[in-house]
């Protein structure tokens, strides 16, 4: 295994922790940053039938600065938690990736665990948006690009939304989302973003942001790295909490799925969330909705031919009356304790890799 990814980020370790306990060797690591600066040539790394897994070059400031510039954007120092400028990121991680690839066109024969035009189609979730919806996935209305708040309220109201969720083009893990709601009587948006002057952060804790001058501040200023805009589609309630599910595809198959409780309408579980009971969802739902499920998601990484895996963020309408698949996450398989079988997501990849227990 060669495993291009920040070596001591927590999905490098959990990786090698998942070859340990299936007594394979550990992976050879080389981390992007040294790619980029030259360090490293990914030719005179890969061995003949070598397999090679690139996994998030999250979790590494100096990684995601160089990654930055790369895209041509500024030469920033990003403090903890600091929303960098996203579409700058995707352009210089769209540049790395292809340079990459191009580079392992000279490498000896191997197996890659993932299409490095998926990885980049997957963070871009305008381009994600479009691929499910020609492939007939049911997902939400969106919004064509909008540069503003008055921009975005105009062009919802005409369709007759007033609830709409914001995401950044670029983002992950919830960075820069906001539940926004506006009537007559005002405008209120939840958030995962902290303003600090003309910075953005990203919080552990949602924000309620109300008026509109505080609101405008805020679309504004992440409408400048660009912004994906959804019908906001109300969330079944399980257990007492609104709920969604993250279904990680895996060779084709939706067997490994967490139930995602939130406290408020975003509900990623680094939020504070907590993850639901699977088996008592599938039982209250019933069989037929949990198949609506798993087809949503199956479906979702089949508009990425060839992908070995995913993960889909599939919501259930109140009642679990209609499915919508809201994205699909490139490194969205970090599931610890997530198992079908008894095996680990990791494992569950692994083993659809082309005789990989032979």
């Amino acid at each position: 295994m060669l495993l291009v990814a920040p070596p001591g980020g927590r999905r490098a370790l959990a990786f090698q922790a998942t070859l340990a306990q299936l007594g394979w060797p550990p992976a050879r690591t080389v981390p992007y940053l040294d790619l980029m600066e030259g360090r490293a040539r990914l030719p005179d790394l890969v061995r003949p039938g070598s397999v090679v897994r690139f996994d998030s070059p999250g979790e590494d400031l100096a990684t995601e600065q160089a990654l930055i510039r790369l895209g041509g954007g500024p030469d920033v120092r990003l403090a903890d938690g600091e929303i960098a400028p996203t579409d700058a990121w995707h352009r210089g991680y769209s540049a790395l990736m292809r340079s990459l690839a191009a580079d392992l066109l000279a490498a000896p024969p191997h197996e890659r665990m993932q299409d490095p035009e998926h990885v980049l189609r997957m963070f871009d979730k305008p381009a994600t948006h479009a691929a499910l919806s020609a492939a007939g996935v049911p997902v939400p209305d969106a919004l064509p690009s909008v540069r503003s708040l008055d921009e975005l309220v105009a062009r919802a109201d005409a369709r007759g939304w007033g609830r709409v969720f914001v995401k950044l083009a670029h983002g992950s893990s919830a960075s820069g989302t906001v539940a926004l709601a506006w009537s007559a009587r005002g405008v209120q948006a939840h958030t995962t973003v902290r303003q600090e002057g003309a910075h953005l952060y990203n919080s552990r804790r949602l924000q309620r942001v109300s008026g509109w001058p505080q609101v405008r501040a805020l679309i504004d200023a992440l409408a400048v790295y660009g912004v994906h805009v959804e019908r906001w589609w109300p969330k079944a309630s399980f257990a007492g909490h609104p709920m969604d599910l993250r279904a990680v595809v895996i060779g084709g198959h939706a067997n490994h799925a967490l139930v995602r409780l939130g406290k408020g309408p975003i509900t990623n579980l680094h939020l504070g969330n907590e993850r639901g009971d699977v088996s008592a969802l599938r039982r209250d739902a019933g069989e037929e909705r949990w198949a609506a499920v798993t087809d949503a998601a199956t479906s979702a990484l089949r508009a990425f031919p060839g992908a070995l895996y995913g993960g889909v963020d599939v919501l259930l309408t109140p009642g679990y009356r209609t499915v919508k698949v809201l994205e699909v996450n490139a490194f969205g398989d970090y599931h610890r304790g997530v198992l079908h079988r008894g095996r680990d997501t990791y494992t569950a990849e692994l083993a659809a890799l082309p005789g990989a227990f032979a």
